[in-house]
């Protein structure tokens, strides 16, 4: 392998830590290099010896020149009968070995695990090692030649010098994967919101927009990402506030007027004083709020049941306050008396340390009211 070659693996082993679909590529070019009949990541529980060679969450989880059938095997039955396993367990992070400093080759010959597994194959010599390694799990590293062809002192120090940058691009992975996943429960977080939330960028193009912001008569995005009202002054108004948001910090509110009520939309613009570096994509600047008052709060009751000890009627009778509802009219929908009504709110103000409705309704509103379900999504507008 000359300079320029070498130079391209590297390149490859960090492009597959910041596009995880590299990773199979990288492998078949790393086999290539190094005339690997089959070359493995894997993940090894020791605890257990229990190995994961597929996985759709790890994408470094991969293997080239290997049979389907055959991976499945080894996990599920063949990791247990492997020789080379018990005096390679304990190598330490980022240290690979050949498998003839393992087990002499005269007894591997003997074994179930060369004739059923290794000898089909046409497996013979490995390079073994970890990638990555806390407590009892391993990222651990397998490549395969034939009897014919033992790895070398230099082909072993010239992959030792690809194991650092290996290890690397594994620990990028895992931590872009941790910031996909804090990302996605953010998202989740914010779908939750019973308000719609739309932020926008310094140039004001929508970055995010929530669920409920997709639902609401009176908003929509254009192709460009861009806000628009029912009119185009109103249009006008809400672009310039989430400019001015965007470029002198002020926040502001306005109503945005609908065809189908005649209660118009809560618009609040928040600036949230983002000042991106050259390169740095597209972050959020502006975040508009949009409050729907038509839109009643759906509460689960047994949120109520379970943090005050309401009964499973008190409840009911709770969430239709907070929705709206008033006591008489909640009487008349449940076919029951007025006095029975009272009766429960009695008993719920009681259990609730309130002494009026309106009372608890903001104990509601300010304790519940972010635990709304997500409306379902809408078609954004050209």
């Amino acid at each position: 392998m000359n300079e320029s070659q070498y130079d391209n693996l590297i390149g490859k082993i960090y492009d597959a830590a910041v596009m995880p679909e590299l990773w199979p590529v990288f492998l078949e070019q790393l086999s290539e290099a190094f005339n690997s009949k089959g070359t493995v990541i894997y993940l090894m529980d020791f605890a257990n010896r229990s190995p994961t060679c597929r996985s759709d969450e790890v994408s470094f989880i991969q293997s080239a020149r290997t049979d389907p059938e055959t991976i499945v095997s080894y996990e599920r039955y063949y990791s247990k009968v492997n020789v080379w396993f018990e005096n390679s367990s304990d190598l330490p992070e980022g240290e690979f070995i050949t498998t003839d400093r393992l087990f002499p080759a005269r007894e591997l010959v003997k074994t179930e695990w060369y004739n059923d597994w290794l000898k089909p194959q046409d497996y013979f010599h490995a390079m073994i090692g970890h990638l990555l390694k806390q407590d009892t799990l391993a990222v651990r590293l397998s490549m395969f030649r034939s009897k014919q062809q033992p790895f070398s002192a230099d082909e072993t120090a010239l992959f030792a010098r690809l194991v650092p940058h290996l290890r690397r691009s594994c620990m990028i992975h895992k931590k872009l994967s941790e910031v996909k996943r804090v990302q996605a429960t953010d998202t989740e977080l914010l779908n939750r919101l019973p308000v719609g939330l739309v932020l926008f960028d310094k140039c004001g193009q929508a970055v995010f927009v929530n669920h409920m912001a997709e639902t609401l008569d009176g908003f929509c995005l254009n192709a460009a990402s861009r806000c628009l009202a029912v009119n185009a002054n109103e249009t006008r108004a809400l672009r310039q506030l989430i400019g001015n948001a965007a470029e002198l910090g002020q926040g502001n509110a306005m109503s945005l007027h609908r065809n189908n009520s005649n209660r118009p939309l809560s618009a609040i613009v928040v600036s949230l004083q983002n000042r991106p570096l050259p390169f740095s994509g597209s972050v959020p600047a502006v975040a508009l709020f949009i409050y729907d008052p038509d839109l009643p709060l759906d509460l689960d009751d047994s949120l109520l049941t379970q943090c005050y000890g309401l009964s499973p009627t008190e409840a009911r009778l709770a969430t239709a306050l907070l929705r709206g509802q008033t006591a008489s009219n909640y009487a008349q929908s449940r076919g029951i008396s007025s006095n029975t009504v009272k009766t429960q709110l009695k008993q719920v103000l009681a259990k609730t340390q309130t002494h009026r409705q309106s009372e608890l309704i903001q104990l509601l509103t300010t304790g519940f009211g972010m635990l709304a379900a997500p409306a379902k999504a809408a078609v954004i507008k050209d």
